[in-house]
């Protein structure tokens, strides 16, 4: 059953962070942004966000 939970968690992570990319790319291509900081301030800030979520996919490598 761990090796089946941890195989899950491997391939739900590995599609989820895909889809996390697939949209953040096609939101931020919509938006037009007229100034570098800001586009830089935005994409730092996306690039942190998926830390969050990924955490609790790969709950079953922590190890107890």
């Amino acid at each position: 059953m761990l090796k089946t939970k941890k195989l899950i968690s491997i391939v739900l992570f590995i599609l989820l962070m895909f889809l996390y990319c697939l949209l953040v790319m096609a939101f931020l291509v919509k938006i037009n942004f007229n100034n570098w900081l800001v586009e830089f301030i935005i994409y730092f800030l996306l690039g942190i966000i998926w830390v969050f979520p990924s955490i609790y996919i790969l709950k079953p490598f922590k190890k107890k």
